[in-house]
């Protein structure tokens, strides 16, 4: 099966991921699908929603104004391999702690051919990743590697708590491009990414060569780390198939003399005695914990965190961890941090893991009915995912004060309906992400009560009222998601796009805890869902304003359509005809001729 320079996006892709699922097939010739547009319109449609595009670049463009006289001109210099990559722009910006984390901001252009060359890569690569690995993959997310550690981590008792010094930082760029190389045979192709992994940064006017490293802020970045982190993915399989062995551990002593001597006075009919003993079973582990012929070694990465999951010793865990640091020393010339990377004893302490903290159920006593409805015990060793204390804590401080909700300060100028959405979207956002701890009910109650009534001071002092006045004004009867009945939540009603009159009250969703990832992160998205529309707006050669026909059309661009709306009503003046037309197909594009597009910035539409 051959690719074709000429055939669509999608095509292209399809085809490269079919080859892909055979591990020897080299990759020739990939160079010259660079030089087909419709990859490039794709690239731009994945592009075109993120306002990060409306940063300026080293040279001071943006997204804005896109039109595909960008794309030819790339293409040609691609073709006659004149094209080098800017380098990118870097700015500060502050942590938590106070501290500043460098961020490098590429140009629109560079953006758009590294998006070109991820699909690419992305297509080939994706097919032969490791099951373990899901940082920055499709149809993968925090949730699933969580998910993963919850499913096999069973009756684990050591975890290695994996940290490499920088890691992203100090990817050696030789050693990626011989990794490359051994499926990509096209020199030009590799010879482009060696220009994006050499293009610099500019800092305080002056520019800076990159000697390590993948690119600052750059799209292809996190797919070239799980190509260069894919090594040590497949070091650890080896790893875990090499330690672990048995079907399954042998049963407790303790156990078996506790069950027989059951069985035996219930024979005669010594049955207080009986009863007595199985007290003592369901607190007795019935497996020897200790079984040296059953080990287990489990592995999960999410970018540059992994976790190694242990059943056995810690001195199985110590030579482990020694090897691991070796082999990222010797093959990817990365560091081991010794220092940060802990050797943990699930049983004592809990482990922190993107967010949630890990531990495992120590409760003999916990039983379950199976579908026979015969009593077991299903819970000693199962991993839980938790809800860190301190990440509620650390969230309630803008919210509570001397153990009461107070209002916030710097929300009170937002109109009403605009409060509501913020406090809204917090809560929504911490659930969706801790949904799948087992305790979130129980925190996030907590944090939903102060949350909620921090929302209704702030509303109140924002309208000189009370709160008890508030609830009367815009409170919305809504059904209960936690039990039947009605309740009475701040929100307020708004017209529809069909006229029809709605509602939008404060979160009411539930806090139930869900097993399972949610099923839009474990389907997949075809791969024209997003943005094809603007494509579509583009090819039909047609200014949405002035209506002319006109092949050039340039697209314009705005960060947030709700910040432009909110401009012209402070002003209380009338929206022009662009906003509104932005505002009537609820875009925040705008496909128009260049003469538009000059009124648009100068005012004079």
């Amino acid at each position: 099966m051959e690719v074709c320079e000429m055939q669509n996006a999608e095509t292209i892709l399809s085809i490269l991921g079919k080859q892909a699922t055979n591990d020897n097939h080299e990759f020739r010739r990939l160079y010259r699908l660079l030089f087909n547009p419709d990859l490039y319109l794709l690239a731009y449609q994945k592009l075109s929603a993120k306002p990060g595009n409306m940063t300026r670049g080293v040279d001071n463009k943006t997204i804005d104004g896109f039109k595909k006289e960008w794309i030819h001109t790339t293409i040609e210099l691609l073709r006659e391999e004149k094209y080098y990559p800017k380098p990118v722009r870097r700015v500060y910006i502050p942590k938590k702690n106070g501290k500043r984390r460098p961020l490098g901001i590429p140009t629109f252009i560079d953006k758009l051919v590294q998006e070109v060359i991820r699909l690419i890569l992305e297509a080939i690569y994706e097919p032969s990743f490791s099951e373990n690995s899901h940082g920055f993959r499709p149809k993968r997310s925090c949730h699933t590697a969580l998910y993963q550690i919850k499913k096999t981590g069973k009756g684990t008792n050591w975890v290695i708590e994996g940290d490499i010094t920088g890691c992203f930082d100090n990817i050696n760029h030789a050693r990626l491009l011989q990794l490359l190389n051994i499926k990509i045979k096209d020199g030009r192709f590799i010879e482009l990414i060696r220009r994006f992994l050499k293009a610099g940064y500019f800092e305080f006017n002056i520019k800076k060569n990159s000697y390590s490293g993948t690119p600052q802020g750059g799209i292809i970045s996190p797919i070239l780390a799980n190509i260069y982190l894919h090594e040590f993915d497949t070091f650890m399989g080896k790893v875990c198939a090499k330690y672990s062995k048995g079907i399954g551990k042998r049963t407790n002593p303790e156990y078996h003399r506790l069950v027989c001597n059951r069985y035996y006075y219930l024979k005669t009919g010594r049955k207080h005695e009986a009863i007595e003993l199985r007290k003592q079973i369901l607190k007795t582990p019935s497996k020897d914990e200790m079984d040296p012929n059953f080990l287990r070694v489990k592995y999960v990465r999410y970018a540059d965190d992994f976790l190694i999951l242990i059943i056995g010793s810690k001195q199985l865990a110590n030579t482990i961890k020694s090897k691991v640091a070796l082999f990222l020393k010797n093959e990817l010339q990365l560091e081991l941090n010794q220092e940060k990377t802990l050797i943990t004893h699930l049983a004592t302490k809990r482990v922190a893991f993107l967010g949630y903290e890990i531990t495992k159920t120590q409760e003999n006593s916990l039983r379950k009915k199976n579908s026979l409805g015969h009593s077991k015990r299903a819970f000693n060793g199962t991993i839980q995912l938790l809800v860190p204390t301190q990440v509620i804590t650390e969230q309630l401080k803008q919210f509570r004060g001397n153990n009461k909700a107070i209002s916030h300060t710097s929300r009170i100028w937002m109109p009403v309906e605009e409060i509501v959405q913020r406090y809204t979207a917090e809560i929504r956002g911490l659930y969706q992400y801790y949904c799948l701890a087992t305790n979130v009910s129980t925190q996030l109650s907590r944090f939903q009560y102060y949350h909620y009534y921090s929302m209704a001071k702030t509303i109140a002092r924002k309208e000189k009222s009370s709160v008890k006045k508030v609830h009367a004004k815009y409170g919305i009867p809504v059904d209960r998601k936690d039990r039947p009945g009605t309740r009475n939540l701040i929100g307020f009603k708004y017209r529809n796009s069909k006229g029809e009159i709605c509602s939008f009250t404060y979160y009411n969703g539930g806090l139930k805890w869900k097993e399972t990832p949610s099923s839009q992160v474990m389907e997949a998205l075809p791969v024209n869902s997003l943005g094809g529309q603007l494509i579509q707006r583009l090819n039909k050669s047609h200014c949405e304003l002035c209506g002319n026909k006109e092949e050039n059309l340039e697209v314009h661009h705005v960060r947030k359509l709700k910040d432009i709306k909110k401009k012209y009503a402070k002003r209380g003046a009338v929206a022009p005809k662009w906003v509104l037309q932005m505002s009537w197909i609820n875009r925040k594009t705008l496909v128009v001729c260049h003469s538009c597009h000059i009124n648009i910035h100068n005012g004079t539409l």
